[in-house]
């Protein structure tokens, strides 16, 4: 398994095999199953993209996707877009961004950032 689409919100089942997959290279998330996979993602070594496009990206998906920057040391892709967020979502996600040396494509295409929170990026 390399791909896994998880647009299901009953993620508990499946979550702690993610966290052991060695083989789990790309990952499309919903924002309801963002708190359970970022959880249990942190420490992979495998995962290097992670896709939340037009997922309905919430202040809290945000706060996950921060906290997952900040240790995750494999995701070089980050697919953003087509979510309409704020700049309390983009702060998140940049507070992440500081601690993350990996990361090298982040797509925020459509995403409605103000210049406040582009000045963040």
């Amino acid at each position: 398994l390399t791909k896994l689409n998880v647009w299901d919100c009953g993620l508990s089942v499946i979550t702690e095999h993610l966290q052991h997959s060695n083989v789990l290279t790309k990952l499309n998330v919903w924002d309801c199953g963002l708190s359970v996979i970022t959880e249990h993602l942190q420490h992979s070594n495998v995962l290097t993209k992670l896709n939340v496009w037009r997922c309905g990206l919430s202040v809290r998906g945000a706060s996950c996707l921060g906290e997952l920057l900040k240790v995750n040391n494999s995701l070089k892709e980050l697919k953003m877009g087509r979510n309409q967020i704020g700049d309390e979502e983009v702060l998140s996600v940049c507070e992440g961004l500081q601690c993350n040396k990996t990361l090298t494509k982040l797509d925020m295409e459509w995403c409605g950032v103000s210049v406040t929170g582009a000045s963040c990026l």
